[in-house]
């Protein structure tokens, strides 16, 4: 059904550049798309007569966030990884088709889901396209590509040798993937993948990237390990994803290599750091007594501390890395509604100033996801995918959640904190 052409008028409206607000503005909309961002006291006396005007008053009108990690059926809760393991795909597939419209109702309008089953994410994504079920712009991997009992094996592809590995890409692409994730190295909450070791060597990933980039699809990968890492960036990667450093010695804490980093910004691979999905476990766990956490047991020798991790991805930015937004949504603690924490992670973890923050969280990860030409930003021609939040995001990181009204491609899907789909 096509929009209808609106008007949707604010007390403060980003500027194209994300870097100010536009005082008392109004962005028209034609067609889905935007067609003018102009002063409100400026609009044609014929306005209300000729598009449909919306008074949103003392709010932030945003682009709609993007964020570049999710994993669309789990649940966040704190064993999301018990259920991802033995609840079967129809269980799965409605928590899935609940999470999507939860990520479009929160403000998020594109996501990218690295990692769910094919049965889920595939079927999830047609009933987004065809209008069956609400949910944000989709990219889907589908089933992450992993060693036999590697990290998430459980929602996984399992794949060894290289050949089975450019088969595995292949398969997942005809089955409809516009991006490859792969697991470089083992991972937290897989008892038999170890976080601090690769999976696939870096001429293994070479090959990967090849066939990616022959059929012109993006491919990403988890990495914890320094080494794993290093492989990574010796290989293309398009994406790191977490971009660790943790040390092969189970007896020793981080490796990072300042020359690796600045390697990785010379070839202009991005990095999902994932520390909204960090800050929001620490705040949760603080406000439990006694939490539960498992760590795997190469990681119970020594403690690494969040400060000693948020000083490799000080180092990386620091070496020119460009980051994206991704909050590994579905991850314990990590809600599909709070993408928006990728921004405060940056502006209260990393010092960034609070619009550098929100450029993350919008217009650097739709260009991150090739969908900057579409959306990201407010301006002529770009769909009209917007997020209106209560209070002022650039004066106060921590109003940039749950938005009060959502339009997608110019159709109003929430209005005033109410649903309308």
């Amino acid at each position: 059904m096509q929009a209808k052409s609106t008007v949707f008028k604010a007390a403060r409206v980003a500027n194209a550049e994300l870097t100010a607000w536009l005082p008392d503005h109004a962005v028209i909309v034609d067609s889905g798309r935007i067609s003018a961002v102009a002063p409100s006291s400026q609009l044609p006396d014929d306005t209300r007569s000729r598009y449909e005007v919306y008074e949103l008053g003392d709010v932030s009108l945003l682009p709609g966030l993007c964020d570049a990690h999710c994993h669309m059926h789990c649940s966040a809760e704190p064993n999301a990884q018990e259920q991802a393991l033995t609840e079967g795909n129809d269980v799965l597939l409605m928590r899935a088709v609940t999470a999507m419209r939860r990520i479009l109702m929160s403000g998020t309008t594109t996501v990218r889901d690295i990692g769910s089953r094919n049965e889920v994410s595939f079927a999830v994504l047609s009933g987004i396209e065809s209008g069956v079920i609400p949910g944000p712009r989709l990219i889907c991997a589908g089933t992450p590509i992993t060693i036999t009992s590697g990290h998430c094996w459980f929602f996984g592809t399992e794949a060894d040798t290289k050949e089975q590995v450019v088969q595995a890409i292949r398969r997942q692409v005809k089955l409809g993937a516009r991006v490859i994730k792969m697991m470089a190295t083992g991972g937290m909450f897989t008892p038999t993948a170890n976080p601090r070791m690769p999976q696939y060597d870096a001429d293994t990933l070479r090959a990967a990237v090849r066939e990616a980039e022959r059929m012109d699809v993006q491919i990403v990968a988890h990495t914890l390990s320094a080494e794993g890492t290093r492989n990574c960036v010796d290989a293309g990667i398009h994406h790191l994803i977490h971009a660790r450093w943790l040390d092969a010695d189970p007896a020793k804490k981080l490796a990072f290599d300042p020359r690796v980093a600045e390697r990785m910004a010379e070839n202009g691979q991005w990095v999902d750091p994932t520390i909204g999905h960090h800050l929001l476990g620490d705040e949760a766990r603080a406000a439990v007594e006694n939490p539960l956490q498992v760590k795997p047991w190469s990681m119970q020798q020594v403690t690494i501390t969040e400060e000693e991790h948020i000083a490799t991805i000080r180092g990386m930015h620091d070496a020119g890395v460009r980051f994206t937004a991704g909050l590994d949504m579905g991850m314990p603690y990590s809600s599909h509604a709070n993408s928006g924490a990728n921004a405060w992670s940056f502006h209260e973890w990393l010092g960034w100033d609070t619009w550098k923050a929100i450029r993350a969280n919008t217009a650097d990860t739709a260009a991150a996801l090739r969908v900057g030409d579409e959306v990201g930003r407010i301006e002529p021609g770009k769909v009209a995918d917007l997020a209106v939040f209560r209070g002022d995001p650039a004066a106060n990181i921590r109003a940039l959640i749950n938005a009060v009204t959502v339009v997608q491609g110019g159709r109003v899907v929430k209005l005033n904190g109410e649903s309308l789909l």
